[in-house]
């Protein structure tokens, strides 16, 4: 059967998580109007194997004789099914991977076609989450560090001109790969107030019936917390949950922010220069609130 397939793919840091929670918690509560959702779990363990497919290691065609079987078990007889997984964009933040040659994603465009590839036949849909550069990259390297030895801000970018990275070179370059396939984005800036509508473009009036999780799935750290992980030394996740603790983010405890005004000038331009071009040039739909 011909089904319409949305994939969710991130990108990291713009409450990816948060969505997924909400709505793999959730998806009962859509079954019986005719919509399935999958999340990165069984993606990550039945697409298999998923992370040598996205690398470009695996057999795409012997893969694809088994996608119609991964629909079956975790969709049913669904016409409308939704697939989460941000790993599909990069499987990690660390900067010579999501920030290679000054380039958010650089090999996601291939990554992300060699997942639609495996399901022809169906309607395919992408869904994307963009960010403020400022924001995504003290939070990626925030995310980054767990489980890993601190690693000052500076360090991580390493030689990356942050005013050079744009959400509009990696839309046109999935563009590119993906043909004439929708894609859809959104501000992570304006989450939640816009997820109605990102929610409404994936299952309809089905929508209705999911509610949001009212609290962060992966709080940021404080400056303070920050300069607590940076004694310890690592940032372990008993380390972190003790900083988040003791230094929670808050007007006592201001967030990280490492920025010169010029900086912070340049990306924030650029940032909304790149989702009106995105839009003018019909790159992307943009869901705005």
């Amino acid at each position: 059967m011909r089904r319409r397939l949305t994939f969710l793919i991130g990108a990291h840091k713009t409450a990816s998580t948060h969505l997924q929670r909400s709505l793999t918690a959730q998806r009962d509560a859509v079954t019986d109007e005719g919509v399935a959702i999958i999340g990165p779990m069984p993606i990550g363990g039945d697409i298999l194997p998923l992370s040598d497919l996205l690398r470009g290691r695996a057999d795409p065609a012997l893969l694809a004789l088994a996608a119609e079987g991964f629909l079956d078990k975790h969709a049913g007889e669904a016409p409308e099914v939704l697939l989460l997984n941000e790993n599909i964009l990069g499987n990690s933040l660390a900067p010579d991977m999501v920030l290679r040659d000054n380039q958010l994603y650089k090999f996601a465009p291939a990554r992300v076609k060699r997942v639609i590839d495996l399901f022809p036949g169906h309607e395919i849909r992408l869904g994307l989450a963009v960010r403020n550069p400022a924001g995504f990259l003290v939070s990626a390297w925030q995310e980054q560090m767990k489980g890993h030895g601190f690693r000052p801000f500076r360090a991580y970018l390493d030689a990356v001109d942050v005013t050079a990275l744009s959400w509009l070179k990696l839309v046109k370059r999935l563009r590119q790969a993906v043909g004439e396939t929708d894609i859809f984005l959104w501000r992570y800036e304006d989450y939640p107030a816009v997820a109605p509508a990102v929610l409404h473009q994936c299952m309809g009036a089905a929508a209705a019936r999911i509610t949001l999780k009212s609290t962060a799935a992966n709080p940021g750290f404080s400056a303070a917390a920050l300069d607590y992980l940076a004694e310890v030394g690592t940032v372990t996740r008993e380390a972190s949950a003790e900083a988040l603790r003791r230094f929670p983010k808050g007007a006592e405890n201001p967030a990280f922010q490492p920025w010169t005004e010029a900086e912070l000038q340049a990306m924030s331009t650029r940032y909304d220069e790149d989702l009106m071009r995105i839009e003018s040039r019909g790159l992307a739909r943009v869901l705005r609130v």
